[in-house]
């Protein structure tokens, strides 16, 4: 199976390599890149640096006070580290095994918060297309994911909500399950739930909820300034329109599962979603494409592996805990089994 994922990865990088080419002067992108204006490429590092700091902060709210600041910084590197090398975005649920480690928070919880801030991601990232589309000509493919993803944001936010004010509810209806499947351990799945629900928890209190949705704003905001930056380097008269839609077309494209920092699939969309809409040249827009892409693939790896480095984590056993966040997307059920899941990554006996 794995070696399958890692085949359908290689296939999905270069057939989109090669769609990112397509038609492309390199000695005019050279050019470009020789042009560029570093001191953009700077700024774009700081919006970078700001953008995962906001989202730490937000996860951290999600959590709890069990978790530090500058652990949650940590592993948040770690994750996106795991997403740059692995194939598949297994740095999400990388994350949660990492922090499960600690035994301050139970494994169910973690995913759970995972789960939250993707989905607040989301719908922030709708509601910015949703501000760019009327002015963009030819928005494409966007459009519909803008529409089913916003639906199923709303949806899962509804779900979240109620859960939260309402946790009794998700709790009956594991009962139920559970006491009509006897081939389920109950226990198990009770405390899988009840850690569940406890992630949910920041949604239900009207004051970590509005602090969590203003760290959302801060974060995306940061991510649209990041894209402004790598435009003003490379490309005559860029507007902010051009960097808010990029970044909604580079979040719905990366949001499935695919290759390792999703090479290729990133050049792809970030090409055609500035050459189709704005006619941007194509060596202009592949020099975006790959500039960006680059800049953030280093940071976020350096940043990774600071972070391992800060919580005494080896790659032998972030290896581990990445093959713990594997068998779980195997094997949704093995959510319920925390303790010995932590204990396999952890390496104890």
């Amino acid at each position: 199976m794995r070696q399958t994922r890692l085949l359908v990865s290689i296939v999905v990088s270069a057939v989109s390599l090669v769609l990112a080419a397509l038609g492309i002067d390199w000695s005019r992108v050279g050019q470009v890149f020789e042009q560029a204006d570093l001191r953009y490429l700077a700024l774009a590092t700081i919006a970078l640096l700001g953008f995962v700091v906001a989202r730490s902060v937000r996860w951290r709210i999600l959590l709890g006070d069990r978790v530090g600041l500058r652990t949650v910084f940590a592993v948040t590197n770690i994750g996106y580290l795991v997403s740059n090398v692995f194939p598949f975005r297994l740095g999400d649920p990388t994350r949660a095994v990492i922090v499960a480690l600690g035994r301050t928070v139970p494994l169910s919880t973690a995913l759970s918060t995972v789960v939250v801030e993707r989905t607040l991601d989301m719908f922030v990232v709708v509601v910015l297309l949703g501000a760019t589309l009327p002015f963009v000509s030819d928005a494409g493919w966007t459009r519909v994911a803008g529409l089913v993803g916003g639906g199923a944001s709303i949806v899962a936010l509804i779900i979240f909500f109620v859960l939260a004010r309402w946790p009794q509810l998700g709790q009956r209806v594991v009962r139920h399950v559970t006491a009509h499947t006897p081939s389920l351990n109950k226990d198990r799945w009770h405390r899988a739930i009840d850690g569940a629900l406890e992630g949910f928890a920041a949604l239900g209190s009207p004051s970590r909820l509005i602090t969590t949705a203003a760290w959302s704003l801060v974060a995306w905001a940061c991510s649209v300034g990041f894209y402004r930056a790598v435009l003003q380097s490379f490309v005559d008269s860029p507007t902010w329109l051009q960097a808010a839609f990029l970044t909604c077309a580079i979040s719905f494209a990366v949001a499935l599962p695919s290759s390792p920092g999703a090479l290729g699939v990133f050049q792809t969309v970030a090409r055609y979603m500035l050459q189709v809409p704005f006619g941007i040249r194509g060596e202009q827009a592949v020099s975006v494409a790959f500039g960006a892409h680059a800049l953030m693939y280093v940071m976020m790896c350096l940043l990774g592996i600071l972070g391992l480095a800060q919580l005494n984590l080896s790659f032998a056993s972030l290896r581990r805990a990445v093959g713990s966040a594997v068998s779980r997307v195997d094997d949704p059920s093995s959510i319920a089994l925390v303790s010995e899941g932590v204990s396999t990554v952890s390496g104890e006996e």
